[in-house]
């Protein structure tokens, strides 16, 4: 696969000593002409940047350096990489597209890396390597769907089995993948680290469960005495994809995501509502434990709600956190789909929670419709607003003199994976 030197693709913008005068420095820009931005170095080594414009700024104070009103940049070391894994850059601009610093091994100025830049040597070169990113161009606005599927424990499991066994569970994957994508109608590629299919329809929910249990299964025939291995993958409709840098935008924010789930085969669909496919290798015969147990600790949360005078229910739910630790947040419903109480919020989340505020309409969402019929309602696992991550919602109708009302509680499903966990036998 072919490599390349970080410092390579950089951008070589010119220097600017970190002690030079305000009026010395505008000197260098003119005498450059063409850049608007200059790097400060002291003693060889990147400080930051420093732009015309805030010079031109700051020309009436004689007293200041160029050092003094430069601007830092994250800095990166110059590293030789697979294209695969230079990908991986993208995450740093998925909040700021401002240039990275790429430093040479003994920390001296080797050049400015720019998003476009990269953008544009990354989906040209990617194309040449990856045949399937030459066929995303036509799909983009049009319809179709990108999928990519990657095993978590991949370097674990090679440096345990070696590196032909870990080739094997890639085709394995390769096969499961394809085995439920329509023939005639994907293209199919496996490259370091990843398999990707571009289709024209909707791999169902349902199939992309059964790439991942006929993967398990067959992980668990051939490598028994090896720890499992995950599959992580997502799927992003390019219907809603204009180019290559939505695209690459939209793979990152995803990446990122799936970064942080451990344990268990999870798979997104990207959207305007994602969803998610989920899929473990053993405690399935705890799971109904499991959810009986949450049923039975709301139910608990609801009966003291319906004691409780209304004016003291927030503080109830406050106080609930104690016994029940694993909620992340509470929120109470009228009967006409109106948030009439603020979010409750676990004390011990460490994590930023949007605030919900009262008189939100909720007359859409399934943990409403669904609870007013009577029994608790437990929701499949999506994306909360209120955190920016997985969670699984409750609800409850309940009666308190002569009105209905909903109770609803989230729960982080990392919380409920440990839930289940638990639950495992020793």
């Amino acid at each position: 696969m072919r490599e390349v030197e970080l410092s390579e693709i950089a951008t070589y913008v010119p220097t600017i000593e970190y002690d030079f005068s305000i009026k010395e420095a505008l000197k260098v820009f003119d005498e450059y002409g063409i850049y608007d931005i200059l790097v400060v170095v002291k003693d060889k080594k990147p400080i930051g940047l420093v732009s015309k414009k805030d010079l031109l700024m700051a020309q009436h104070r004689s007293d200041l350096k160029v050092g003094d009103i430069a601007y830092s940049l994250p800095k990166v070391k110059s590293f030789r990489s697979s294209l695969d894994k230079l990908g991986g850059l993208f995450d740093f601009f998925t909040f700021s597209k401002k240039p990275l610093v790429v430093v040479n091994k003994d920390g001296t100025y080797a050049g400015l890396l720019f998003y476009h830049v990269l953008l544009h040597y990354f989906s040209n070169v990617k194309e040449t390597v990856y045949p399937i990113f030459q066929k995303l161009r036509k799909y983009f606005g049009e319809g179709g769907y990108f999928y990519s599927f990657q095993l978590k424990e991949a370097k674990r499991f090679k440096e345990q089995m070696g590196t032909a066994r870990l080739e094997s569970l890639y085709k394995l994957l390769l096969e499961n993948v394809k085995d439920q994508i329509e023939e005639g109608d994907a293209f199919l590629s496996i490259e370091e680290g990843e398999v990707y299919a571009l289709s024209h329809t909707r791999v169902e929910e349902n199939k992309i469960k059964l790439i991942m249990e006929e993967f398990h299964k067959e992980f668990s025939l051939l490598y028994a005495e090896a720890k499992p291995v995950h599959i992580l993958g997502f799927c992003v409709e390019l219907k809603n994809v204009k180019n290559y840098e939505e695209f690459f935008s939209v793979i990152a924010e995803l990446k990122g995501r799936l970064r942080s789930v451990s344990d268990i085969s999870f798979f997104i669909y990207h959207g305007i509502q994602p969803s998610v496919v989920v899929c473990e290798y053993r405690g399935k015969e705890y799971i109904n434990r499991v959810v009986e147990k949450i049923k039975e600790d709301f139910s608990q949360i609801v009966w003291k709600i319906r004691h409780t005078e209304k004016e003291m229910w927030e503080h109830t739910l406050y106080e609930m956190f104690k016994t029940y630790p694993y909620f992340e947040i509470f929120y109470i419903i009228s009967e006409k789909g109106i948030q009439i109480s603020n979010n409750v919020i676990n004390p011990r989340i460490r994590y930023p929670v949007k605030t919900g505020r009262k008189g939100a309409d909720r007359t859409e969402k399934p943990y409403y419709k669904l609870a007013k019929e009577g029994e608790i309602y437990i929701s499949d696992i999506y994306i909360s607003q209120a955190t920016d991550d997985f969670c699984i919602t409750l609800s409850s109708k309940f009666r308190y003199g002569d009105k209905a009302y909903i109770l609803a509680g989230d729960i982080n499903y990392t919380e409920v994976h440990k839930l289940v966990k638990s639950y495992s036998v020793v």
